[in-house]
């Protein structure tokens, strides 16, 4: 605590706490903060639940997502993984959410369906997984 003779504050003010740190060069940031504009359109999201064969993993199937879902694809997210009854053995379920933004327009449902489908197309091509139903 700092002692009350050396703080210039009224009688009332609580305690004050000082700390005093020395900092190297080593504790500096060397990366520089990236700022991006906050978006002015909407973004559209859409959650797909997608049944993997045994032994698929999720990451490859991230991959897929993203190379197939094109450049409106603003972010991918697994959310949820299930295995059990309602479906077949030694399979499980990984649930994504996908949001899709446009930077100049509001993107349509109608587009946004044809990028889900483009996904499903390709996972089922290329990773034998289907969406669950």
């Amino acid at each position: 605590m700092v002692a009350p003779g050396a703080i210039d504050a009224p009688a009332w003010a609580g305690p004050v706490w000082a700390l005093e740190m020395e900092i190297d060069a080593s504790m500096t940031p060397t990366a520089v903060a990236d700022f991006r504009p906050l978006p002015t359109q909407p973004a559209v999201e859409r959650d797909i639940a997608l049944v993997l064969p045994p032994g698929t993993a999720a990451g490859p199937i991230g991959d897929t997502i993203r190379s197939a879902a094109g450049p409106m694809l603003e972010s991918l997210v697994p959310f949820d993984v299930y295995a059990g009854k309602g479906l077949p053995s030694g399979t499980r379920s990984v649930a994504f959410r996908l949001r899709f933004r446009a930077p100049d327009r509001t993107l349509t449902d109608g587009e946004v369906d044809r990028f889900v489908s483009r996904v499903l197309d390709r996972l089922r091509e290329e990773h034998n997984v289907e969406r669950r139903s």
